[in-house]
């Protein structure tokens, strides 16, 4: 099973990706609603996916990316953002920093979230 961690402020998405994901066998959720709360998880759980909104609180989502890829032994962590800004210089920048794929919320209902995110896992089994 692999572990994935859900970076999302919003109270109610964060019950309703949580539920949804834990439906599925395929994932071990854990939640943060903070900038500084996701860092700490993401160095002491190492989870496999991090879905990651851009904006929260403390810092924001491409503050976490950045700090993230600098470490070498999370390299590994595949990193997806999750947010409504989608504007194409929030995705060039999330591409330069080291995002694996990226996600528009608004364009998505939750089962196609988690469809999709499965898609994500398969392509980097193995890497």
């Amino acid at each position: 099973m692999k572990k994935l961690l859900i970076i999302e402020d919003d109270p109610m998405l964060v019950e309703i990706y949580q539920k949804k994901f834990s439906q599925d066998d395929s994932f071990e959720v854990s939640i943060s609603s903070a900038g500084l709360e996701a860092e700490k998880k993401i160095f002491n759980e190492r989870p496999d996916f991090v879905l990651l909104d851009l904006v929260l609180p403390e810092q924001d989502g491409f503050e976490i990316l950045e700090k993230i890829r600098k470490e070498k032994d999370l390299d590994k962590t595949k990193i997806i953002i999750f947010s409504n800004l989608s504007q194409p210089e929030e995705r060039s920048r999330a591409e330069e920093l080291g995002a694996n794929g990226f996600i528009v919320k608004s364009e998505n209902t939750p089962q196609q979230i988690v469809d999709r995110v499965k898609e994500l896992a398969k392509k980097f089994e193995g890497q």
